[in-house]
């Protein structure tokens, strides 16, 4: 038996390392973070394993992905879900921690040798694998990407038929992953025409690429025809990202982001690597077919995705969305290596152009508006200016950012060659940093998130319910309850929003309101369903508490028919209580205040008294029940109006 060779020993070690690494970050992640996207692709993986369709509460979805939910459904369908969550994240940060192979191997490939590992180490120390903590696309889009980038490089090398099957093999693994990805077809024009461009000897080869662009073309047009089979607006080729096709993308500022994300681009892969393609493009062997088809290749990814996506967070995102480029690193940190593998060279015309174009774009983003915490999901490396920004608020984050590319760029151009060393490790320590960082804050608002919606036991629902459970919305700011109940929890088996109310999201629910009996009906009047119901304090049923978790959650046993008893309403300055089936009753009540503010209080919609806060502060007292006849089936309501500064901590209807 043939002993591994150095390399693949080395090889298997780096991508050993990495995933350990990163499942331990993910281990440090309790529950899914970022709502909904990753609590969709779970149900949607969980739904495909167990009878092959898309669907969330039983009801069909658009599609999103084929092959992610294909991946995750395994894992997310055992019977232990925590270990089947835990799991998932060991086979993630493999996926994508594999992606160290295709870099290394297309970099040697360009005669890198030992430089390969440069690009593989760098490809799996970026902050953005950190995605393999959580359940997002991210995870399949890094190396399928990367694969079909390596195989249109290969195509356009030598365009023979195998070749050529692998290319559109890849693109299609690629579109089924996230549809973002149908770009790849432009992207194979382009990197065709460039590819001629740098060597115009016998420009009929590019024919002999025909079958693989006429092969893109019909899948293309295949999806499209399955996609309006029934008719319809051409945006519904999009999938569950129909609305970005219905949307009008406004000219300058999509012109504006399409800037920011070619920024993003080298900002998020080190400045170097890209500096060291342009170079490579210039001083580079053009009679180097490999090579060649290496550039042409990595500059048409360079070209579209940035155009795509940054048109699309013009208007989707608003901040830097840098997951959906995150598959260009790793193909600028092969170049990278094949730069310095070849001498690094530094023409000092395209060098100082390279520099000055860099350090402009980076100098043309607007950190005040991009680095803000809410652009942390999207753009992991952005972290520590986040963090400057809001820990230094007088630090300025421009500046800083500025004085580093031109730190990184001066090294590019100046260092001595045999000091050229450094500069990958500069990145990978750098890189590593951040992915420390970032990881550490994704457990940290995680944690937190799961505290105000499950706490630290996820499945209590499961775990106190015998029968289908409902969960009902009445419009709470922590929506995502709603999501990770559904996520945690088996049982949960409708999804309620109360009149109004709406999800956001996606989440299958339906509209129901209270009749004065206490009845939830359905638009249609058809009764709520379910043996149970989560819901959030302040609205109470008939039946009783079996369990609480989070922040006001509670979990009650009906006694049926579904029936609300309680229903408290606050926004500033007043409290209404809407008592259903109303029986002889008191409201009890603690009103906090400024001593001498008044204290107006209805019933059923009618003056009952007027009173004010005594000189301690707080006034307690309580308004009798007066049920309409018949009583027992008829509505009550408690109003109290009070000045907006004024609290009360106290609201409770007791019986007799």
């Amino acid at each position: 038996m043939r002993r591994p060779t150095r390399a693949a020993a080395l090889l298997s070690l780096l991508v050993t390392v990495s995933t350990l690494f990163r499942f331990w970050g993910g281990t440090l992640v309790p529950s899914p973070w970022i709502n909904p996207d990753e609590i969709i692709y779970g149900a949607l993986g969980r739904s495909l394993y167990h009878d092959g369709t898309f669907r969330i509460l039983g009801r069909p979805t658009e599609f999103i992905s084929l092959v992610y939910p294909a991946l995750v459904g395994g894992p997310l369908s055992l019977g232990n879900l925590e270990r089947g969550y835990h799991l998932l994240k060991l086979i993630q940060a493999l996926v994508m921690s594999l992606t160290a192979v295709p870099v290394y191997l297309w970099a040697r490939s360009l005669g890198a040798r030992g430089w390969a590992f440069v690009a593989a180490a760098l490809a799996v120390a970026i902050p953005g694998l950190a995605y393999s903590g959580l359940i997002m696309t991210e995870v399949a889009f890094y190396p399928v990407v990367l694969l079909a980038a390596y195989a249109l490089a290969a195509a356009l090398e030598r365009p023979t038929l195998g070749r050529q099957a692998l290319l559109v093999l890849a693109c299609a693994a690629a579109a089924m992953t996230r549809l973002q990805a149908f770009v790849l077809l432009p992207v194979l024009v382009t990197a065709v025409g460039i590819d001629l461009l740098l060597d115009r000897r016998r420009p009929r080869r590019i024919l002999r690429l025909a079958p693989a662009a006429g092969a893109l073309v019909l899948l293309a047009a295949a999806w499209a025809g399955w996609r309006l089979r029934n008719g319809g607006a051409l945006s519904r080729v999009f999938g569950a990202y129909e609305p970005a096709g219905q949307i009008h993308y406004g000219a300058g500022r999509a012109a504006r982001f399409v800037l920011y994300h070619f920024a993003d681009l080298a900002f998020f892969t080190g400045i170097v690597p890209i500096c060291a393609v342009l170079a490579l493009l210039v001083a580079g062997n053009r009679a180097d077919a490999r090579l060649r088809a290496y550039l042409a290749t990595t500059l048409a990814l360079c070209l579209w995705f940035p155009l795509e996506v940054g048109v699309f967070a013009s208007q989707h995102v608003g901040y830097l969305a840098e997951r959906n480029m995150l598959p260009l690193a790793p193909v600028l940190f092969v170049g990278f290596a094949v730069w310095l593998a070849r001498g690094a060279p530094r023409p000092r015309l395209v060098t100082a152009a390279s520099a000055a174009a860099v350090l402009a774009l980076v100098a043309a983003l607007p950190l005040s508006k991009l680095a803000r915490p809410e652009a942390f999901p999207d753009s992991f490396t952005l972290l520590p200016l986040i963090r400057l920004r809001k820990d230094s608020p007088g630090a300025d984050a421009e500046v800083l950012l500025l004085a580093v590319c031109l730190a990184l760029l001066l090294a590019f151009a100046f260092l001595p060659r045999r000091l050229l060393v450094l500069l990958p490790l500069v990145l990978v320590a750098a890189f590593g940093a951040v992915s420390v960082e970032a990881t550490n804050r994704i457990s940290f608002e995680a944690d937190f998130l799961a505290g105000q919606t499950s706490g630290p036991v996820h499945r209590w629902i499961d775990e106190r319910t015998a029968g289908p459970v409902a969960y009902l919305y009445i419009g709470e700011p922590n929506w995502p309850a709603a999501w990770q109940s559904f996520f945690w929890n088996r049982r949960v088996a409708h999804v309620y929003d109360l009149l109004t109310a709406r999800i956001p999201g996606g989440l299958p629910q339906d509209s129901v309101g209270p009749l004065e009996d206490g009845r939830l009906v359905l638009v249609d009047g058809s009764p709520a369903q379910g043996d149970y119901v989560v819901s959030q304090y302040p609205v109470a049923f008939r039946g009783r508490v079996i369990g609480s978790a989070g922040e006001g959650f509670q979990l009650w046993r009906l006694n049926p028919p579904f029936r609300i008893s309680v229903w408290i309403q606050r926004v500033a300055g007043h409290v209404r209580v809407l008592a259903y089936a109303c029986r002889p009753s008191r409201l009890r009540l603690e009103v906090v205040g400024t001593p001498g503010s008044p204290i107006d209080l209805r019933r059923n919609d009618r003056p009952y008294r007027r009173v004010v806060v005594p000189d301690s502060s707080t006034w307690s007292g309580s308004i009798p029940a007066a049920p309409p006849r018949p009583v027992g089936t008829r509505l009550c309501t408690f109003d109290v109006y009070t000045e907006t500064t004024t609290t009360v901590p106290v609201v409770m209807l007791t019986r007799p």
